[in-house]
């Protein structure tokens, strides 16, 4: 009878072997270490067949931001399996408990990177995040204007606390960034023994930008790249460019969010590629509502959640009552005479964090709603789409 139960470190180097031969890992002791320095910061979930790790699921907790609010978020990560053992639910009855410890511990959302995106739908996720790469010759990079500000190429003990100042101002008000703790800057950044770090100084020596960056085979590859004003842009711009006669070949890639790549640039680079990334769910859809901004809402209206199989508790009706001009209720009901949105846990998912508008919902009939919610929800929902600069 396989058996679920939560790894400590005794089963590491099970769960490193099983991770290693379902994604063709880097079996040096570098990567076993960050391997298992994630799994000490992680609630590791393994399905075993005696004393054989039969199937696997990292669990990772974090922060992020959505309404300028910090929430709870459950990572999800090394989905692995023995192909021995294969086809025998085992990861269905994994992604259950972890679900229902998520909202047992008033966790609101999971993030995962699916390695097919209809296998994880069926546990109510969806797509959530893109990013955009460029890929051009070095003599293509365009060096842009001087700046009064100057680089410091820094190795990470120099350059990590002003980095997590600048990442914490750009990007931790962001709808969907994680909420970076300690140990997280230090295995994305430190542990990832091949980065280089430049930090851009302002005029007044205030760090504004910075850099996180690899050389490998002639590639200069841009890892992260964030700045606070034009100046901090411009000035690792040119940073970068001086690389042109030392590299074959620019690689940069970022959140996307809709918005156009190509403001800053004289020239539109040619080759851009725009990818779908990571999934996201809410784990607990009634907590959920509880936090979510509906001061903009002038009349009362209901949601029904048509399914959620792997989180039955979210299932129902809910009325989003609107008693006066300064507070809103939100009940379960068992029915409802309201105006009714209905829809499932993936559309509301997209619907209510800002990947996909009301409106375009409604045309791919992923959502149902009465035709006088249109009036009265046009304007509640998020207008800007998530980002995500971090991948576990």
């Amino acid at each position: 009878m396989p058996e679920i139960k939560k790894m400590n470190q005794e089963e590491y180097e099970q769960m490193f072997q099983l991770a290693q031969y379902a994604f063709q890992l880097d079996t040096s002791g570098a990567y076993q270490e960050r391997f298992n320095y994630l799994a000490q910061h992680s609630v590791n979930y393994g399905s075993f067949e005696g004393d054989h790790l039969a199937s696997q699921v990292i669990a990772t907790p974090f922060k992020v931001n959505f309404f300028n609010q910090v929430h709870s978020m459950m990572g999800i990560g090394f989905v692995s399996s023995d192909p021995s053992f294969r086809g025998g639910g085992r990861i269905d009855e994994i992604m259950r408990q972890i679900l229902r410890d998520c909202y047992e511990q008033n966790i609101l959302f999971s993030y995962l990177a699916p390695f097919s995106y209809p296998f994880y739908r069926r546990y109510g996720y969806e797509l959530l995040f893109e990013r955009i790469s460029y890929r051009l010759p070095s003599k293509e990079w365009e060096i842009g204007p001087k700046t009064k500000g100057e680089i410091r190429k820094k190795t990470w003990i120099q350059a990590k606390e002003e980095l997590k100042q600048i990442y914490q101002k750009v990007m931790q008000k962001k709808p969907g960034a994680l909420v970076r703790e300690e140990w997280w800057y230090d295995y994305k950044f430190d542990l990832h023994r091949s980065n280089y770090f430049a930090i851009y100084y302002d005029d007044k020596q205030q760090a504004q930008g910075y850099l996180v960056y690899q050389i490998k085979a002639g590639v200069f590859t841009c890892v992260e790249w964030l700045y606070q004003t034009l100046d901090a842009y411009h000035g690792l711009n040119r940073y970068i460019a001086s690389h042109i006669d030392s590299v074959s070949e620019f690689y940069y890639e970022q959140a996307f969010n809709g918005k156009t790549p190509f403001a800053w640039t004289q020239v539109p680079i040619q080759k851009a590629q725009i990818r779908p990334e990571m999934m996201a769910r809410i784990v607990d859809f009634e907590a959920f509502l509880n936090v979510f901004p509906f001061e903009r809402l002038t009349e009362s209206f209901a949601i029904e959640m048509t399914e959620d199989i792997y989180a039955p508790w979210n299932q129902g009706i809910y009325e989003i009552v609107r008693e006066d001009n300064r507070n809103i209720k939100i009940q379960k009901v068992l029915k409802t005479s309201l105006p009714r949105l209905t829809g499932t846990i993936q559309a509301y998912t997209q619907l209510f964090l800002g990947y996909q508008s009301f409106d375009y919902l409604l045309f791919l009939n992923k959502i149902q709603a009465e035709i006088e919610l249109k009036s009265i929800l046009d304007s509640i929902f998020p207008q800007e789409a998530p980002l995500l600069e971090d991948y576990f």
